[in-house]
């Protein structure tokens, strides 16, 4: 039988550029979320707020799994207070048609004008999309470094320019839901501008394998004058979240299978309560990347020569 093996060759190219930069499996536990009206919350009462206050370098991150997308003007809550991350209905994403949407925030507060410093304080929030993938595992963080604003999402990173009123994470957050949330709040948030309807903040139906909050930009991130909010960048997600001096509190949920309260093993003692059925299970149970490393370029074309034996 003849064969092509530059043809061959070629084709085993084109599937190793297929393959993804990254592969992900739960180490462990997860949080598991049905989507109905379950959540994870750290009190604001008892806690404060997570980030404190004249924090100006700050990292949020997250390993999550959409099983369901959000319908029409729904933002499915991934983690909710001085940092958003959430999922957004397909079709709103502005990145990328047919496509669910990954959303991160933060909100912010500086000053207006050099001579104004501490009298005039400018608050807000920002934020970038991204394209995300159900039934699949994803990474997103959100990260202030230099008055500059990075979303990352899987393996790209995408930017803001500097902002000159953006000085620090926001000390408080003036909302209802105030306290730290994980996978939705107590009820639905409506949000109208200008008394019109524009987002309802609903459960998130999935996953979450660890949440790490951090006083530090972490990573290599790029550091471009002018920097735009379209054009991504290469980045390379973390597998695993570690505790270090820098980190604030992390939720890794490998507690004991069925348990509504979550350890923080930071040792900050930011233990969040599981709601109306928000528990741990088993990460086996939940699913992993289609293309995992045992599908590396070098296996392939040992299982094609293989098969060219026989």
């Amino acid at each position: 039988m003849f064969i092509n093996f530059k043809c061959l060759l070629s084709a085993v190219l084109l599937l190793g550029l297929a393959i993804p930069v990254f592969s992900f499996q739960p180490s462990g536990g997860v949080l598991s979320l049905d989507g109905k009206d379950d959540y994870a919350i750290l009190p604001l009462a008892e806690h404060g707020y997570l980030v404190p206050k004249n924090t100006d370098e700050f990292t949020a991150e997250v390993w999550f799994y959409p099983k369901a997308e959000p319908k029409d003007k729904e933002a499915n809550v991934i983690l909710s207070q001085q940092a958003y991350i959430r999922v957004t209905a397909e079709g709103k994403c502005p990145l990328a048609e047919n496509q669910v949407c990954g959303a991160g925030a933060l909100l912010f507060e500086g000053h207006i004008g050099q001579q104004a410093a501490g009298k005039q304080r400018a608050r807000g929030g920002i934020g970038l999309d991204a394209p995300v993938e159900k039934n699949q595992w994803n990474y997103m963080a959100v990260i202030l470094k230099n008055n500059a604003f990075f979303f990352v999402c899987n393996n790209e990173i995408r930017l803001t320019p500097r902002i000159d009123i953006i000085d620090f994470v926001a000390a408080e957050v003036r909302h209802k839901f105030n306290s730290f949330f994980v996978g939705g709040y107590a009820e639905d948030m409506v949000i109208h501008v200008h008394g019109q309807f524009l987002i309802r903040r609903t459960p998130f139906h999935g996953a979450i394998d660890a949440i790490r909050f951090s006083n530090i930009a972490r990573y290599d991130l790029p550091d471009l004058p002018g920097g735009n909010r379209v054009t991504p960048l290469p980045f390379d997600p973390p597998h695993r979240f570690v505790n270090d001096e820098h980190t604030l509190a992390l939720w890794d949920f490998n507690d004991k299978e069925g348990t509504d309260r979550f350890e923080d093993t930071s040792g900050n003692g930011k233990t969040l309560t599981g709601m109306n059925g928000a528990t741990v299970i088993s990460g086996r149970s939940v699913g992993n990347l289609e293309i995992r490393p045992d599908n590396a370029l070098t296996t392939i074309w040992g299982q094609i020569k293989e098969n060219l034996r026989r």
